[in-house]
């Protein structure tokens, strides 16, 4: 009867922890780039249950009553607990801003040859000399395409992060001693940064700035670790690898016959005055949000309920009337 209390307390708290991860979706529907939390349901070792003092019980297959012991009832779970919450980094939806410091990422890169998920992320970072190039370990990854200028005239996310180059410095459009690019920046399909010179003749090419976005493969996303709303750090086994290697080794592989299609040329696009949206889904979250509380209500009537038994066992079961 106790075990049952703690077994319905433990559903509560566990689906108490889940509702939590749905409402967070729900609050970030409009966050660009967010990916939704998924949480993990596991249960608690179960226990095998058997009367002690007494050799005559069922018959269970695999389990024989042997002499001198204890008869086995059967197994017993003790209850669930969500062991955590990971992002599900699905392609979200894109919608137009006509904003030029909007760009939306979109991919569909294949697994890899050993079946591990990939994904294309933008490198960003908080940065306190930018003169110097991030670290590795300071280097963070993002989907929220929803960038804007600093008073210093560097690209930065609305977290505070600096967008980085694919040389992993600080990308400055707007600068007092060299070009101010301002809303003339133009990023290409696959990361370039141009701008449209002023002074040249309308039908002229755009202007290639030295740097170009730093786009990274990350292999095994679910490795990663939520800091923030959209901003994640990587704690894999398979260091991300900047796109422009990775899509040279992929082409490499492909032209060697090591398989069939490319796994990354091809596979990815940018999208200037667009952001991705995040990937949750309203109607199928609010199912969820519903179904968790019927679940808890449900907990909650199966401890009021065994509450109430041990209340009279307590103080009804072998009262003494006088």
């Amino acid at each position: 009867m106790i075990r049952g209390l703690y077994t319905s307390a433990s559903g509560m708290l566990a689906l108490q922890n889940r509702h939590e991860a749905l409402a967070n979706n729900i609050a970030n529907i409009n966050t660009p780039g967010y990916k939704q939390d998924v949480g993990l349901m596991r249960a608690f070792p179960e226990q095998l249950i058997s009367r002690i003092r007494d050799q005559q019980g069922p018959d269970i297959q695999g389990m024989p009553t042997m002499n001198g012991q204890a008869a086995v009832i059967g197994r017993l779970h003790t209850g669930v607990y969500m062991s955590e919450a990971l992002p599900v980094f699905g392609q979200g939806d894109i919608a137009e801003t006509r904003n030029p410091y909007d760009v939306a990422l979109m991919d569909n890169l294949q697994r890899d040859e050993d079946g591990n998920e990939q994904r294309l992320f933008f490198s960003v970072a908080k940065l306190e000399d930018l003169t110097q190039p991030a670290d590795p370990e300071q280097i963070r990854y993002t989907r929220n395409g929803n960038w804007d200028v600093n008073f210093d005239g560097y690209l930065v996310t609305p977290d505070g992060y600096y967008v980085l180059g694919n040389d992993n410095q600080a990308i400055r459009i707007n600068d007092p001693a060299g070009v101010n690019v301002g809303e003339r920046l133009q990023i290409g399909l696959q990361g370039e940064l141009m701008y449209k010179d002023p002074a040249g003749e309308p039908e002229d090419p755009p202007v290639l700035m030295d740097q170009r976005l730093g786009l990274a493969v990350i292999t095994k996303p679910q490795m990663m670790v939520r800091e923030g709303t959209s901003v994640f750090r990587y704690e894999g086994d398979i260091a991300p690898a900047a796109l422009v290697e990775a899509e040279i080794e992929d082409l490499t592989a492909f032209g060697a016959g090591e398989y069939a299609n490319p796994l990354i040329a091809g596979r990815y696009g940018l999208k200037q005055g667009w952001i991705e949206r995040a990937n949750v889904d309203p109607a199928q979250t609010m199912t969820d949000m519903m179904a968790v509380l019927r679940a808890y209500e449900a907990n909650q009537r199966v401890l009021t309920t065994i509450d109430g038994t041990l209340d009279k066992a307590a103080n009804e079961i072998g009262r003494v009337n006088g």
